[in-house]
């Protein structure tokens, strides 16, 4: 028997079957330990780059909205400026209008003459 003991021991080594099993368990521990480190590498790797994704995301759309609001006060102002040119430009428009205005640059800088109002007469009994 000891012959088949042998021939049998022989192919287990072959086979790779003669190790213990706590060797077995030991390594089979430390591929276990190294892909769960790997894992943690990983995951810490993605975890930073969707962090700084985030971080880049929200930056962009803080910068987008200050250049947003940085161009509305500069309408604002636009606005406020040529409200006050079309106020100053409606004051000119009404001094313009009135009558006494336009009387005195037709007499004194065009010089036209005033003339009295043409009277129609009527006769007696109002026809």
């Amino acid at each position: 028997m000891s012959a088949v003991q042998q021939e049998l021991r022989t192919r287990r080594e072959a086979w790779g079957h003669t190790t213990p099993g706590r060797e077995r368990d030991a390594r089979e521990a430390e591929r276990r330990a190294a892909r769960r480190r790997l894992w943690n590498r990983v995951s810490f790797a993605l975890c930073c780059i969707v962090s700084f994704g985030a971080v880049w995301w929200v930056a962009a759309k803080g910068a987008e909205i200050y250049e947003l609001n940085d161009e509305h006060a500069k309408l604002q102002a636009a606005i406020a400026a040529q409200q006050a040119v079309n106020a100053n430009l409606q004051m000119q428009v009404s001094e313009l209008e009135q009558p006494a205005h336009i009387l005195d640059v037709a007499i004194n800088k065009l010089h036209m003459v005033y003339k009295n109002p043409v009277m129609i007469p009527t006769q007696g009994n109002g026809e």
